[in-house]
């Protein structure tokens, strides 16, 4: 998949008709009679814009108004936008007041279509060797010994890991392993759940309704946020049978692409990240890691959904209002005021906890993923690049800081509860589980 097929993917998925099918928003035939009438369909639009870097930008289009209307708004063209630079333009109607919510759920829908119409106590299946299946009635129940349970993260779904491990011969063999009849586990299970309409706490209670008839003792790995809504299940229910829970580039302490000051420059740098990585996928003759487009799609409809946030400026208190507005993004906040993260900690002592992560650096020669490092991490041995644009002031996997990986609360993980990656080329926050130092670590613990 090239990058242009990512983004082309996104406006396929994100894009839609006028308020009706097949009819457009009419203006008033008043309107229709002025000279500076701009004709439109109703519908606001966000465009995916590259800059003189090669890096990628969203920028808000407001639907069209006439130009001489009392509150008109400029249009795209009026706010630097060249029409060649446009990777994508992505239509949708604008929410209205109190919409919001619906939003987020519609995309937490998209991303995961297991979603759909479903209780968020029915999010747990079952890996039966090919997908992953509802679980039968009384079929919880009925599990003895040991259960591995995998939470997946930000803009994913359960099919991630399926897909993760079977990219690499390695990651097939451990999850055929831990799949086994009669091995280390009566069942793998895996959580589908929201990630962006509601917070990792409100996750991490349906999980704990979704286990309530389970007695088997319990093995839990989470990526990325997933790793939260694990720590919340931990914590609001003490009394879980679990054995051991492992993290795997989780932001256990937040994420500074999460801070509501960030936010523009969060979606604008995770699309940039997606495309850089699929295009240095391309150039090498490689497969597009399979988690790049669920980032895409989250990160297109993210923009869809807060569109005139874009316009907003990055400092602002409503700037601020906005990320309050996804539960999801504002529980992962590194901030020092994050109320959710200040009352996660500690966790129970009963449950042997160890977490994995490392940085990202990539090579001078690959390109725009060297020019995006740059951009949105300072490092003590790195000159300022466009201050306005850093995010991470540490080292990074480029979507979560590599010091909130192992840090509970004011309590840092230390060896052998945590191992450090260090810096690669390679790894990054999208394809953990196809690095083989990652699938030793699991396999290793999953026994």
């Amino acid at each position: 998949m090239s990058s242009h097929a990512l983004w082309a993917q996104a406006r396929e998925c994100f894009t839609e008709p006028p308020v009706a099918p097949g009819e457009v928003l009419r203006p008033s035939l008043q309107q229709r009679r002025r000279r500076d009438f701009e004709p439109g369909d109703g519908r606001a639009a966000v465009r995916l814009v590259r800059d003189d870097d090669g890096l990628l930008r969203w920028v808000y289009e407001p639907p069209a108004r006439p130009r001489g209307a009392s509150g008109a708004r400029r249009s795209w063209r009026a706010i630097g936008v060249d029409a060649n630079d446009t990777v994508e333009r992505i239509a949708f109607p604008e929410l209205g007041l109190n919409a919001v919510t619906d939003g987020l759920r519609r995309l937490d829908e998209r991303l995961n279509p297991a979603l759909a119409g479903q209780r968020p106590v029915d999010g747990l299946r079952r890996w039966n060797g090919a997908h992953w299946a509802p679980l039968a009635a009384g079929e919880l129940a009925s599990l003895r010994g040991r259960v591995l349970v995998l939470v997946h993260g930000t803009f994913s779904a359960s099919a991630m890991y399926a897909k993760e491990l079977a990219a690499t011969a390695d990651g097939e063999a451990l999850l055929a392993r831990l799949a086994r009849a009669g091995g280390t586990y009566a069942a793998v299970l895996a959580f589908d759940h929201p990630t962006l309409s509601v917070a990792p706490w409100l996750n991490a209670l349906a999980l704990r309704d979704a286990l309530a008839d389970c007695t088997a003792e319990l093995d839990f790995v989470g990526h990325s946020r997933g790793g939260l809504v694990i720590s919340w299940l931990l914590r609001l229910a003490p009394t879980l049978p679990v054995r051991q829970a492992l993290f795997v580039g989780s932001p256990l302490a937040g994420t500074s692409l999460a801070a509501p000051d960030k936010l523009r420059q969060a979606l604008d740098t995770l699309a940039s990240f997606a495309d850089a990585v699929a295009h240095a996928a391309l150039k090498a003759d490689r497969a597009v890691p399979p988690g790049l487009q669920p980032l895409a799609l989250g990160v297109a409809g993210l923009a869809c959904v807060l569109g005139q946030v874009l316009a907003l400026g990055a400092r602002t208190p409503l700037a601020d209002a906005a990320v309050g507005l996804v539960p999801g993004l504002l529980a992962q906040g590194r901030v020092a005021n994050n109320l959710e993260l200040a009352q996660l900690y500690p966790l129970p002592g009963s449950v042997d906890v160890h977490a994995i992560g490392g940085s990202f650096v990539p090579a001078e020669v690959n390109q725009p993923l060297w020019t995006l490092w740059q951009r949105v991490t300072q490092l003590k041995d790195q000159a300022l690049h466009r201050g306005a644009d850093l995010i991470f002031q540490q080292p990074n996997d480029l979507v979560v800081d590599s010091a909130s990986m192992n840090q509970l609360g004011t309590t840092p993980l230390a060896a052998p509860h945590w191992q450090d990656l260090g810096a690669s080329a390679e790894t990054h926050h999208c394809n953990y589980f196809q690095d083989l130092r990652v699938l030793t670590w699991l396999d290793a613990r999953l026994r």
